[in-house]
């Protein structure tokens, strides 16, 4: 079902030719290396570089070649993949399906991220690594309920397993230690008083560690494939208020664009009264996490510190100040999403004797969806245009010229 709705929202994108400097430059590092393939091998610090994704890539390449297609096309899948997890790993919590199967659809409708993370090739590390925060901590919690949180365990094995192809990826994210620390907090009594910090917390923040100082002292600082150099960012107060600028663009995505030219005029309206309408979010954002934390269920809590924990890497501003990109809001929306299908929810439960009323919360997430796809495909249409540029095209003609 996810896979069916991925493609219908947003196959589309599949038929944009090359928009992006960053995906041409991609496809033609790994045009050159499908030549010379054991050469992504010999530079040192390799096993701290990015091997899961330039082998991706690689794959990719052989099986697509220059047609962007195929690579959105996994991406895609990669995606419906991603909330079939958020499906099960919501199940698992909660338990309650319908607020599960709401939570996972919204998700593939790009519901809080609008879809930006599916239109550009170089977008599969993002995604992979989205997959395997998934799983690990799908696998964790799951050795939790079921093994006590033993770590000898095959459930304990497969988490630490994909945790080690995480850092492989990228160095090891520790938002995701910090998510499964959540998890420990907040389902402390759910899970018997066990520990916060029990063994098997503790080994994969000592794999994460070990990463880090691995990367620092031996990683190799020019990925091999992926040549969009990492713009060095500074954390500091400033990125406490980015964190609730990206949530304020997941309830109010609207940036100076040139899509908003063409945009009708209420949006316009809508955009000349930002200032007014983010302070407002703001307080609104604030609030619910105050008595979510205060009164919500354990789930609940869960969700609400995974929006922010999963947003705190994001929000260093670079030198040039530049500080947003709506692909961050990849896992962050997650939370964002399940937060709204378990309103939506809940409130049909509680209107269970009003007849057809009952459905009228579906309009809330009805609107989100609406908005998610339809900013998309207006992104999109930007794209198409981009891709018609003249030096876009003599890009596209260059990028063949190995080939002939």
């Amino acid at each position: 079902m996810m896979i069916a709705i991925s493609f219908l929202a947003f196959g589309k994108f599949m038929t944009t030719p090359l928009w992006d400097f960053g995906d041409a430059q991609i496809l033609s590092d790994a045009h050159n290396l499908s030549n010379a393939s054991p050469a992504m091998f010999q530079h040192i610090g390799f096993y701290f570089s990015q091997p899961l994704l330039q082998l991706a890539f690689l794959l990719e390449y052989r099986v697509f070649g220059m047609n962007p297609a195929g690579y959105i096309a996994v991406n895609l899948l990669l995606h419906a993949f991603n909330a079939f997890l958020v499906y099960m790993l919501v199940h698992m919590l909660f338990p309650h399906i319908r607020l599960a199967i709401l939570a996972g659809v919204l998700f593939v409708l790009g519901v809080g991220s609008y879809g930006k993370i599916l239109m550009n090739v170089y977008s599969l590390e993002a995604l992979m690594l989205a997959t395997l925060h998934l799983l690990v901590l799908y696998f964790f919690i799951r050795n939790d309920f079921r093994r006590d949180g033993r770590i000898f365990s095959p459930l304990f094995a497969l988490g630490l397993g994909l945790f080690l192809l995480s850092g492989l990826t990228k160095t090891a994210s520790f938002s995701m230690i910090l998510t499964l620390m959540a998890y420990k907090a907040f389902f402390y009594r759910w899970r018997q008083g066990r520990a916060i910090l029990s063994p098997d917390l503790l080994v994969l923040a000592g794999v994460g560690i070990l990463f880090h100082l691995g990367q620092t002292q031996w990683g190799y600082r020019a990925p091999t494939i992926f040549h969009v150099s990492d713009v060095q960012t500074t954390f500091s107060w400033i990125s406490l208020k980015n964190i609730f600028r990206y949530l304020n663009m997941m309830f109010f995505p609207m940036q100076m664009s040139p899509i908003l030219e063409t945009a009708h005029p209420l949006l316009r309206l809508a955009f000349d009264l930002r200032t007014v309408i983010r302070v407002a979010l703001t307080i609104s954002i604030l609030s619910y996490s105050f008595f979510g934390f205060v009164f919500g269920s354990k789930a609940i809590r869960f969700f609400l510190a995974w929006t922010y924990i999963t947003l705190l890497p994001f929000t260093g501003v670079d030198y040039t100040g530049q500080w947003w990109n709506l692909s961050h809001l990849y896992l962050t929306s997650l939370g964002f999403c399940v937060i709204l299908a378990a309103g939506t929810t809940g409130t049909i439960r509680l209107l269970a004797r009003a007849g057809w009323k009952r459905f009228l919360p579906l309009l809330v997430p009805l609107y989100f969806v609406a908005a998610s796809v339809g900013l998309a495909h207006r992104l999109d249409q930007s794209h198409n245009r981009m891709a018609g540029r003249a030096e876009m095209v003599e890009m596209r003609e260059n990028l063949q010229t190995p080939l002939r």
